[in-house]
């Protein structure tokens, strides 16, 4: 060892300044000082950790995650790199520092393509950064919907590290024809065999920019009707009101008749009531009118409408119109208890029969006659035999 010390040109005054020669000699010479001072190292060690864990967590506090967590790396890195100088001068072995370095020397090119690179990912890492900030500021003003804040997230995270990566392959001299041929080709499989799932992406994309309806919507699709809790870019969750949850495939809303009962401040709800045929429908149309416009969960403006809608088998069947404000299902079912139970209780009062079906039977004075049939002279009837 002490050959390769004094005959290889590897130790160097920038790693052993003046005093270190002089405090290996002096106190770092016999085994026992060198044990001892590689414990109070170690201890040292630990203490810088412990204290860079109370420094992160002030940081956090004071300055944010982002800047505590970039702190506290930074403090701990200086720490490893201290520690493992001090154990080389230590035990005497600053010369192996001095190789890795001599091994590590790169020219000026290769130091200017780490330089920019380290730059590119630092920008893109700042643009995503600036990006999300801006998304987060216009979710909050509800100028875009939670949906659409996500999937904005992805879509302009995506394009900016690819940007980036286009970029470092670039300037690390690949060519990108390849590999955009490849890619190419790639997509054209892809949209071969998974056609059902581009089109559901597609279509969740339209649907973030028509914005048809938004998470918490009252909505129906063909036959499933619910509240929709969860917007992404393949399919439209909906909680159904017996507490079912469907996923519908986004190319399907699209392609569907879309009903949205929450687009509007109000909804209209209708009840039918048969009165019997010897009862005024004028009359029966007023006491409705008058039994439902003072109830609580009826609007007043537009007024109750009862209008005749058929005569049926057993009564003139009316329908009673009412609005209601704030459309949900629980609204439409409380609304409509509560005008069948007036009607029921003004009908009452006013003696305006509900009559149940019935069929009457009767004789009909032209109808006809069987007649009683000849028996031929010498012959037999069927009911003599």
């Amino acid at each position: 060892m002490s050959w390769f010390v004094s005959n290889a040109p590897l130790q160097s005054s920038s790693l052993r300044p003046d005093p270190i020669p002089w405090l290996q000699e002096t106190y770092l010479a016999p085994l026992e000082m060198q044990l001892l001072a590689t414990i109070l190292l170690a201890v040292v060690v630990l203490l810088g950790f412990g204290a860079t864990s109370r420094f992160q967590d002030v940081a956090r506090r004071r300055s944010g995650t982002q800047i505590a967590e970039a702190s506290s790396v930074l403090l701990l890195g200086a720490i490893v790199v201290v520690g493992v100088y001090a154990f080389s001068v230590i035990w005497h072995v600053t010369f192996v520092l001095e190789y890795t370095l001599r091994t590590m020397a790169i020219d000026r090119w290769f130091a200017a393509q780490q330089l920019v690179t380290g730059a590119i990912i630092l920008t893109a890492y700042l643009a995503i950064r600036f990006v999300n900030r801006s998304i987060d500021k216009l979710s909050q003003t509800r100028a875009i919907t939670r949906h659409q804040s996500e999937v904005a997230y992805h879509v302009s995270d995506v394009a900016i590290v690819a940007l980036a990566a286009a970029m470092i392959l670039t300037l690390w001299g690949i060519d990108l024809t390849n590999i955009f041929i490849g890619a190419g080709a790639i997509t054209a499989i892809v949209a071969l065999t998974a056609r059902e799932t581009l089109t559901a992406m597609l279509a969740g994309f339209i649907l973030l920019f028509s914005r048809p309806f938004h998470v918490g919507d009252w909505i129906e699709i063909n036959e499933t009707t619910g509240i929709v809790t969860d917007v992404t870019i393949f399919t439209t969750k909906i909680q159904t009101f017996d507490d079912k949850h469907v996923l519908v495939p986004n190319d399907e809303v699209t392609n569907s008749q879309l009903t949205n009962y929450s687009q509007n401040d109000q909804l209209r709800i209708a009840v039918d009531v048969g009165i019997d045929y010897d009862d005024d429908p004028e009359h029966a149309r007023s006491v409705i009118v008058d039994a439902v416009e003072d109830l609580e969960s009826i609007k007043n403006a537009p007024n109750p409408q009862v209008v005749g809608k058929r005569f049926d088998d057993s009564a003139i069947v009316l329908e009673c119109r009412a609005w209601i404000a704030d459309p949900t299902m629980r609204r439409k079912h409380d609304a409509q208890t509560d005008v069948m139970d007036a009607i029921v209780a003004a009908f009452d009062r006013e003696g305006i029969e509900i009559p149940y079906p019935q069929r009457m039977h009767g004789a009909r004075n032209d109808g006809f006659r069987i007649e009683e049939r000849r028996v031929r002279k010498g012959a037999v009837s069927s009911l003599e035999d």
